[in-house]
């Protein structure tokens, strides 16, 4: 046997060996291959409310303005921006200085007409007796008569100035109409106010109903 066939035997034995040491170990992978495991759930049928979110302004049944009918300055801020109120309760205070002194000076208008009356009055009783006794002419009693009735008118005219400046002191005092929520206060301690300002001192909004404003597409309206 030459040298080249040894060889040959060599390398071919050699490769049967290789080919059957892969062979074992195919059959030992295979033998050890593990089946993974997962988690499952059975998906069941059930119903889902869904919902739509918009952007929407709030407001009360009733927006009432709050607006003074006398003219000053506010001396007192009775409540703050979104405090709850009452139908009378006080929301602020005008400075009552001078509606305090124009009552007094109305109702001494009243006594002074009132003192005027009693004593044109006890001038006609008098003038009635001596118009019996003859004494003086009907005309005379007549303008008597007529001085009484004007003096009767005046104090009349007394008593409605004093009722006026009685109620215009009350109207320092700016009352709520109804009883809701207070929204903003534009007009603070110190502000000039008056009748015919263009901003309201504030508003009473009334919640015992409220209306939600919101917009949406035509297709979301449609649906």
């Amino acid at each position: 046997m030459n040298i080249e066939h040894m060889k040959s035997r060599i390398i071919l034995f050699a490769f049967c060996v290789a080919l059957l040491s892969s062979c074992g170990n195919k059959g030992n992978d295979t033998g050890s291959e593990k089946v993974l495991e997962f988690a499952v759930q059975e998906l069941q049928k059930s119903s889902a409310n869904l919902t739509t979110a918009y952007p929407a302004t709030i407001k009360g049944k009733q927006d009432v303005e709050i607006r003074p009918q006398v003219s000053g300055f506010i001396t007192k801020l009775c409540v703050d921006e979104g405090a709850a109120v009452r139908k009378g309760q006080v929301l602020f205070i005008i400075d009552p200085t001078q509606y305090q002194a124009a009552v007094h000076t109305a109702e001494a208008a009243v006594a002074t007409a009132a003192a005027a009356v009693n004593t044109q009055q006890m001038t006609v009783d008098n003038k009635r007796e001596l118009n019996k006794k003859q004494i003086i002419s009907d005309y005379d009693l007549a303008m008597a008569e007529n001085t009484l009735a004007q003096a009767r008118a005046q104090f009349s005219q007394a008593k409605a100035q004093l009722t006026s400046a009685k109620q215009n002191l009350s109207f320092t005092q700016v009352t709520s109409p109804s009883s809701g929520f207070i929204n903003s206060i534009p007009y603070r301690l110190g502000a000039l106010v008056s009748p015919s300002i263009q901003v309201p001192m504030t508003t009473v909004s009334e919640i015992a109903d409220v209306y939600v404003y919101f917009s949406m597409t035509e297709k979301e309206l449609l649906a």
